[in-house]
């Protein structure tokens, strides 16, 4: 029997460690655990507030849209109510069109600007050039 008794006292001894293996396993699994709730609650607060300020944003440009919306719909009218005011011309030159293509070129030549090759042009005629001008 005392061979039994040892065999049985070795088993016993070998549960005990690994009942206290088990206790460290179970401590470092509590420890985990409760490290990933909180982390998940950090996460989830950030979420929470991520969300919030995205609300806040989207419901900001909709604000903005709406207020462009509006501004454009003022604009279009007040264009409206300028060009219902504004007086048209009658017997004018340019709401002729037979003397449309007469005045038109002349206004393109009295509007068009001389560019700095052409001052560099009119510097470098000779006298004898300018003479024949």
């Amino acid at each position: 029997m005392s061979q039994y008794a040892e065999q049985t006292q070795k088993q016993f001894a070998e549960l005990e460690a690994s009942h206290e293996r088990m206790k460290k396993l179970t401590a470092s699994m509590d420890k985990i655990l409760k490290t990933f709730q909180e982390g998940h609650a950090q996460l989830s607060k950030a979420s929470e507030e991520t969300n919030k300020r995205l609300n806040l944003v989207f419901e900001e440009q909709q604000h903005r849209k709406r207020d462009r919306d509006c501004l454009d719909q003022d604009i279009k009218k007040l264009f409206n109510v300028y060009h219902s005011m504004k007086p048209q011309p009658q017997g004018h030159v340019m709401d002729n069109p037979y003397c449309q293509d007469d005045i038109k070129p002349n206004a393109i030549l009295l509007n068009k600007a001389r560019s700095p090759s052409q001052y560099q042009d009119a510097d470098n005629i000779s006298y004898s050039e300018k003479e024949a001008m």
